[in-house]
């Protein structure tokens, strides 16, 4: 049997650094919000989702057939997608009307939510296959829905759900849903800080200790273990972000329009 204080001092270094990883990430400095780029003027200018790869940042067009875009964020030099095979792979897993919304890479693996909430799934970007595809809606329902953004915090995959029931409450109808990647099963809920009824975009990302939610001009620190908003934060003149993610020390925001802002945070 372990010594009563051995066990102690370990729970002890698990809180630490627990702590310390907290600690690192610091908290957004509104002060140096910048507005970065924008996407390229041949590609319509409909952001619906953002993400970052460990090197480039990709952008889900909306309403794009699959099409992308890549950034670099340390040139700020675009990329535009142009492989058939590519965008036939995104607009297999994008559900209604081919449309992509949310992007996010688990373990080297693309994932894409659809814009009109009946499909998410993955996809292999070394053969360009589709490994895992889930379809149908969160709820059965003829008012539209969105699998607006989606999220890994490095065992479950986050989505930002919208339901355009503007005759029911935000605690209904804009939800943070946790869903296990293996099986798509829906494990819990929580209501997300709402924003725009009519307006179904939403950014969500992970910085590696917390999920991150913007809808409107509110940017709002979530706790993934509870649900609970930890932190909010007013960040103008963002009017519309539909994506966000993490890079280094800062989070990087997509407005629908195109916009690309990189937020860095203190530590």
């Amino acid at each position: 049997m372990k010594h009563p204080v051995s066990l102690f001092l370990a729970a002890v270094l698990v809180l630490y650094a627990s702590l310390q990883c907290v600690a690192q990430v610091g908290t957004p400095d509104l002060s140096q919000l910048k507005l970065v780029t924008q996407l390229p003027p041949e590609l319509p200018q409909r952001i619906m989702g953002l993400a970052y790869d460990g090197e480039k940042l990709w952008a889900t067009i909306y309403h794009g057939r699959g099409h992308y875009a890549r950034l670099d964020p340390s040139t700020l030099k675009w990329e535009p997608s142009n492989d058939d095979e590519q965008h036939k792979a995104i607009r297999s897993v994008s559900g209604a009307f081919d449309s992509p919304a949310g992007i996010c890479f688990a373990k080297g693996v693309l994932w894409i939510s659809a814009s009109y909430g009946n499909s998410f799934g993955s996809i292999d970007r070394q053969t360009w296959k589709v490994k895992q595809l889930f379809k149908g809606t969160q709820v059965e329902d003829p008012a539209s829905q969105a699998y607006s953004s989606i999220a890994y915090d490095g065992s479950y995959l986050w989505i930002a759900w919208h339901w355009f029931r503007y005759d029911l409450g935000a605690e209904r109808t804009q939800l943070l849903l946790k869903v296990d990647p293996e099986s798509g099963k829906v494990l819990m809920q929580y209501p997300v800080p709402p924003g725009t009824q009519n307006d179904g975009t939403h950014g969500l990302t992970w910085d590696g200790a917390r999920l991150w939610h913007m809808k409107d001009n509110r940017l709002s620190s979530i706790d993934s273990s509870t649900g609970e908003v930890t932190a909010q934060y007013t960040v103008n003149p963002l009017k519309r972000p539909s994506g966000l993610a993490w890079v280094d020390d800062a989070l990087w925001i997509a407005e629908f329009d195109g916009k690309i802002w990189r937020l860095p945070f203190r530590k």
